[in-house]
């Protein structure tokens, strides 16, 4: 039950709210506080089993319209409130927000087990998806049909009450092991960091590194200085300019070395993820985790999958050491008395580039700046889609650093989505690059246009 103080909070927290605003609603980043998640999240599943315990004791004979539409429809609240804790997530997580992290992931997945180990809910897809020929579905209600049944056998559903048990103690420790590997290989990257002292330690490195680099050092408290952060969108540029074979290894090994050791060591973390893994694949009746996981897609068996990487394999390990053999060609032809290492690929390869092709990179980036490569990104989307992007500032966003663009139809000039760019590094923010969908177009009871969002870990340079 919810505490009086939970129940305060809930009663004014922005996240529970549909969200209001221009374009049919926008996530409230302006309103949202870490503490807010918690009772949040815990309103929302409550919510949600309220709805799912409607459905499965409905006396009415199941049909596509009474159980699988109430699906679709149940649930909405803590949508829109595990959309923004996703995003926190990846793109804020600070210290404060990972102790919820910790506490709520088992949580989130027992929960999950609730709605799929809900045995009446069950019986009553089950009887739809038997059903299906006989019902006249269209198209789209027969996939969502076998898309609930599917997850729900594959989740569980016709496991003992005994393996259901263990299945959901398995599914929640998955959650804490998945998080901690995650949080662990963000302290890393946060706390380990190559430190540049001198002007000697920045050779061949550009202007635009090095003002990076300076910004970056002063992030740390360390004007004066400049620092290579522990991300691939810092790494990779100082591995193919830096001249310093010593600092490349040392930064390479920094880099390689993330959650291998100490506190963030997490040899012990996969262990036991793998050791779950296996024990639940035996419980679901597959061979292997891999077997469970590839069962819907397309590759379908482990096999296969391995096939397609090995016939990969074999002619991309002797494109590689034909490469490295022009390395070491070139770098012996330079005098350097050296065997090719890892740290030196992207060193070497640039410089094989530069005289193979006479292609020097300091030519090419004037016109690969941030500003222009969003120019073309939505070109060319005009050119595919026929879309037109127009920034706008009317609605809220998590960080300075984020812009958004409208997007419409070219033609119609009618609204198709928002889409938001949030593209340099910072604290908390996990490395690499990835897409969400903060609300996903639907025509299910009405059109609904989408919110979508490009995230990426360019470095930032100092303002100006």
């Amino acid at each position: 039950m919810p505490t009086v103080e939970t129940a305060t909070m809930t009663a004014s927290n922005p996240l529970l709210d549909e969200w209001e605003g221009p374009y049919a609603g926008v996530p409230p980043f302006d309103r949202v506080r870490v503490e807010d998640f918690k009772p949040a999240l815990e309103a929302g599943m409550a919510e949600e089993l309220r709805e799912i315990d409607r459905i499965a004791a409905n006396p009415a004979e199941p049909t596509f319209e009474n159980t699988i539409a109430e699906m679709e429809r149940a649930g909405r609240m803590l949508d829109r409130v595990r959309v923004v804790y996703g995003i926190w997530g990846s793109n804020l997580s600070t210290p404060e927000f990972q102790v919820v992290q910790r506490e709520m992931a088992p949580r989130l997945a027992a929960f999950s087990d609730r709605i799929t180990q809900n045995t009446a809910l069950f019986r009553r897809i089950e009887t739809v998806y038997d059903n299906r020929e006989e019902a006249n579905l269209t198209s789209e209600q027969e996939r969502l049909t076998w898309l609930y049944h599917t997850n729900f056998v594959r989740a569980g559903a016709r496991l003992d009450d005994t393996a259901k048990a263990r299945l959901s103690e398995i599914n929640q420790r998955l959650a804490q092991l998945f998080t901690t590997f995650g949080q662990n290989i963000l302290t890393d990257e946060e706390e380990q960091f190559l430190v540049l002292e001198s002007e000697a330690d920045l050779a061949g490195l550009s202007d635009s590194q090095r003002e990076a680099a300076a910004s970056a050092a002063e992030g740390k408290g360390l004007a004066g200085k400049w620092i290579i952060t522990n991300t691939r969108s810092s790494m990779d540029p100082f591995l193919t300019n830096s001249s310093r074979r010593d600092l490349r290894e040392r930064a390479w090994r920094l880099f390689v070395d993330r959650g291998e050791r100490g506190a963030t060591d997490n040899h012990p973390v996969m262990s036991e993820i793998l050791a779950l893994r296996a024990e639940r694949a035996t419980l679901l009746g597959y061979e292997t985790h891999a077997h469970w996981r590839l069962e819907n897609t397309m590759a379908g068996t482990p096999q296969r999958a391995m096939e397609l990487l090995e016939a990969v394999w074999t002619p991309a390990v002797g494109r590689v050491r034909e490469e490295v053999a022009d390395m070491q060609a070139l770098a012996q032809r330079e005098g350097e008395q050296i065997t090719i290492e890892p740290w030196d690929y992207r060193f070497y390869s640039e410089k094989v580039r530069t005289e193979r092709y006479d292609l020097d990179q300091a030519e090419v980036r004037p016109y690969l700046q941030l500003a222009r490569l969003t120019e073309g990104m939505f070109w060319v989307a005009g050119e595919l889609f026929g879309f037109d992007f127009q920034p706008i500032s009317d609605v809220p966003v998590f960080h300075p650093d984020v812009s958004v663009w409208e997007v419409t139809d070219r033609d119609s000039g009618r609204h198709v989505g928002l889409f938001y760019f949030d593209p340099y590094a910072r604290a908390g923010k996990r490395s690499g690059a990835w897409m969400n969908a903060y609300r996903s177009q639907e025509r299910f009871d009405r059109e609904i246009t989408t919110i979508v969002s490009n995230n990426s870990n360019f470095v930032k340079s100092r303002p100006g």
